[in-house]
């Protein structure tokens, strides 16, 4: 298997860059969902769940900024650019003016403070969207300590993965967001009208010889990236990602349709793949009253466990560890194959097998006794 596609979204929900390389940061790639759109009254983030639109709008990093990471570029006028249709293209300073202003935002659940980027791209963004809006950037500094406590920083969703601390800019959730090929292939013969991997937008993509929905079995694992620098990066599989409506929008038009979520949810619901067992989504109030039941899953998400290394096109990759994805436990610790296997049973199922070995122990000892003439009495 290898890495057969590389993605960066610089600002949330609007086009991606597809590079050869990136360095692995503590937030992911770099410049990864590192700027979003807000309403300029509420500073609540706007994706293409509410205006499809979004997806028209193209971005474009300096060809090194993936290589040099987002903590400072050498060159003070490198930028981000916007392009948008009928529409002149604007371009954002990476390093922010030391006057920028704070403003306070909403990502989900998350309420916190980010830089405002200013007024030209602000009118930019505001005519071609036909709403007022603000463009932000991340203003944390990734890796240092305080994360809870520091009101410019986001935590990746917690309890899904081992390690003490995950730091996510403005993803939905986590750094990464790992897909397979050969599943979109599966998906597409379900589909009149194939489609492209840039529907689930993904930043890493990965190919070769494992079969489609192979990585329904990457609990309990970690992906070893084999970089061409010879060192090994590991992404630790958090969990299968559920899918929202933004899979319905057409990446190159902003068309938004039914496809591919409605043939998904005749085999990619949490019902058909076992997860309305396991405890992990029951308990996540996105999930709870059984609504994971009928959510679509696709990909994996991930957090980082080295940093510093260049992933690039072409890297080899394995999975190391893995069993059923249902059994992954990270708050508690990584089960047991014993354990696992009773995690996929539902109660009901626990409660059969219980009544099952009580009759056959009984069954046992009468036998026994009848057999050595000892007389049977269950209260000794």
């Amino acid at each position: 298997m290898h890495v057969s596609s590389l993605y960066i979204y610089p600002v949330k929900a609007c086009k991606g860059c597809e590079v050869p390389r990136a360095v692995v940061e503590t937030t992911g790639f770099p410049y990864d969902r590192y700027w979003m759109i807000v309403t300029e009254a509420e500073g609540r983030f706007v994706t293409q769940r509410q205006d499809a639109r979004l997806a028209l709008i193209g971005t474009q990093l300096p060809q090194d900024a993936c290589i040099l990471g987002s903590q400072g570029h050498p060159d003070p006028k490198a930028a981000l650019t916007l392009s948008g249709p009928d529409m002149p293209d604007v371009q954002v300073p990476l390093q922010p003016k030391s006057d920028s202003a704070w403003r306070n935002v909403r990502c989900h659940d998350w309420k916190g403070d980010a830089i405002d980027e200013g007024n030209e791209v602000a009118e930019w963004l505001s005519k071609f969207l036909q709403q007022r809006v603000r463009l932000v950037k991340y203003g944390g500094v990734p890796g240092s300590a305080g994360l809870d406590e520091d009101s410019h920083r986001r935590s990746s969703a917690k309890g899904w993965y081992t390690g003490g601390q995950s730091e996510t800019a403005f993803s939905d959730a986590f750094p990464f967001l790992v897909t397979c090929q050969a599943s979109l292939h599966d998906l597409n013969t379900h589909l009149d009208i194939p489609i492209s991997m840039n529907r689930f937008r993904p930043n890493i993509v990965l190919d070769g010889e494992q079969p489609a929905w192979a990585e329904d079995q990457w609990g309990n694992c970690n992906i070893c990236v084999r970089t061409q620098e010879e060192t090994a990066v590991d992404l630790e599989m958090c969990k299968p990602c559920s899918r929202c409506t933004v899979p319905l929008v057409e990446q190159e038009t902003a068309e938004k349709g039914s496809q591919p979520i409605l043939a998904m949810k005749d085999f990619r619901l949490g019902k058909h793949l076992g997860f309305d067992k396991f405890g992990k989504y029951a308990d996540t109030p996105v999930y709870r009253g059984g609504a994971v039941n009928n959510t679509t899953f696709f990909g994996w998400d991930a957090v980082p466990v080295q940093l510093g290394s260049v992933i690039a096109v072409g890297d080899a990759v394995t999975v190391k560890g893995g069993n059923a994805a249902l059994a992954y436990d990270a708050v508690t610790d990584r089960t047991s194959v014993v354990q696992q296997w009773f995690l996929l049973l539902s109660l009901r199922d626990a409660a059969a097998l219980c009544t099952l070995l009580v009759v056959t122990i009984t069954a046992s000892w009468l036998a026994y006794s009848f057999t050595h003439g000892a007389s049977y009495n269950p209260s000794t």
